[in-house]
């Protein structure tokens, strides 16, 4: 059976697996389904529509479900809500509010980071293997894709979207989409290639080589998107790092983050 705190507030529908642990003075209030494994330590709240999946770890003070902070939303409006993947965890005093539709919930991936006082905000979404570090905000309707880390005290601008395995320097503020694989520091500034996390999962050094050359040839001339994107697909039939570049530019809404003329990048 479920533990069970028996000063923690159960309310409306609440599922939970057999092995789910909730300690003292959390306040759960349904529709929320907890999965196996799921523990939530201490004075965690959680508010429904929430899905929270198995064997993920919530600290106190953390805040999981409850309405968006968004001018156009009004108190009590149906909301489509949270999904949370399975192996997260959730330390102190984050928070991961609902989505403002009544159709698709703001989602966090399997095994996402989220910690110390960090935010995702409404209609947002968090693919797998992403690391949130302390104080790192994530404004309504963005996407961060996999792998990606973002280091303490970073800005994330409403709809932008930030690429897979791109890791973005302590205190970066971003307003623009940021291609796969970058790196990125003070406000949109690209200032180089994520290569230690290219090589650490998996990408072959052809690969790398091939993403290197194109950095340093095309992505640095800043070129406008069209020409770009002709660059692009003319290298992209043999490299999978090249072609995800190519997917992510053409798909991408808001202005490309620039690369550095400032500096020395590679």
């Amino acid at each position: 059976m479920p533990e069970v705190h028996p000063t923690a507030i159960l309310e409306g529908d609440v599922n939970l697996a057999e092995d789910v642990k909730i300690g003292p003075y959390c306040i759960i209030k349904g529709p929320v389904t907890l999965g196996k494994g799921v523990q939530l330590l201490e004075h965690v709240s959680i508010s429904g529509p929430t899905t929270i999946g198995a064997e993920t770890i919530l600290y106190p003070r953390s805040a999981i479900g409850y309405e968006p902070q968004d001018y156009k939303f009004k108190p009590g409006a149906p909301t489509a809500g949270v999904v949370v993947g399975e192996r997260c965890i959730i330390r102190e005093h984050a928070t991961i509010h609902a989505a403002s539709n009544d159709h698709t919930p703001t989602r966090v991936g399997n095994d996402v980071f989220v910690m110390v006082n960090s935010h995702v905000g409404h209609d947002a979404v968090v693919g797998n293997n992403v690391v949130i570090v302390n104080n790192t905000c994530l404004a309504g309707h963005t996407t961060v894709q996999d792998r990606v880390t973002l280091s303490g005290s970073c800005l994330i601008h409403q709809n932008c979207s930030i690429g897979e395995l791109c890791m973005l320097s302590g205190g970066t503020t971003i307003t623009t989409d940021v291609p796969p694989f970058m790196m990125v520091y003070q406000r949109n500034e690209i200032i180089g290639l994520n290569l230690v996390g290219l090589r650490r999962n998996g990408y072959s050094a052809e690969d790398i080589n091939n993403l290197r050359d194109v950095f340093s040839k095309i992505l640095r001339e800043n070129m406008p998107r069209d020409e770009l994107l002709q660059a692009l697909s003319e290298r992209m039939e043999s490299s999978e790092t090249v072609r995800k570049l190519h997917t992510f530019i053409s798909e991408a809404k808001r202005p490309l983050a620039p690369v550095s003329r400032k500096r020395n990048v590679r």
